[in-house]
């Protein structure tokens, strides 16, 4: 057997062997998007989730959280729905992203949601309105607490 023969009988058996462990590659565009992403597709739970832990997401929901549960601090629940806001004028502002290359890539990989930005504007659209709702409710509360003291 020649050197070229012996070349090629190896490269075919590396070539076998490594098809056996063959993973499906990450795209590099996924590694930007969502660094942690571990290569399932995304459902709308994952979506949700991923656009509501960024640090202002988190603020929204701790405020709302805390805030619902204790009654003088009612003011944590206009806060909640201010950092709402502010997720929902980001996701207003992105709208239209989809279009993108990247994001293109990315709904192809399976590491972003199709419908994306719908998701992302309700997601928003659900904490904002449920501070708000939280807040006028509490508000409401006080005020009638008032009023059987007086």
């Amino acid at each position: 057997m020649g050197l070229k023969a012996r070349q090629i009988c190896t490269t075919a058996a590396l070539a076998a062997v490594v098809s056996f462990w063959w993973t499906p590659v990450f795209a590099e565009v996924c590694d930007k998007i969502y660094p942690e992403w571990d290569g399932q597709k995304f459902s709308v739970l994952n979506e949700v989730a991923a656009f509501l832990t960024n640090w202002v997401g988190l603020a929204a929901l701790f405020c709302l959280v805390t805030g619902s549960a204790v009654l003088r601090l009612r003011a944590l629940l206009w806060v909640g729905s201010l950092l709402g806001g502010l997720l929902l004028l980001v996701a207003i502002m992105s709208w239209g992203d989809a279009e993108h290359q990247v994001w293109q890539s990315a709904i192809n990989e399976g590491c972003a949601h199709p419908q994306f930005e719908l998701i992302q504007l309700l997601s928003a659209l659900v904490l904002t309105a449920t501070g708000v709702f939280l807040g006028l409710r509490r508000r409401k509360r006080a005020q009638a607490i008032r009023a059987t003291r007086a």
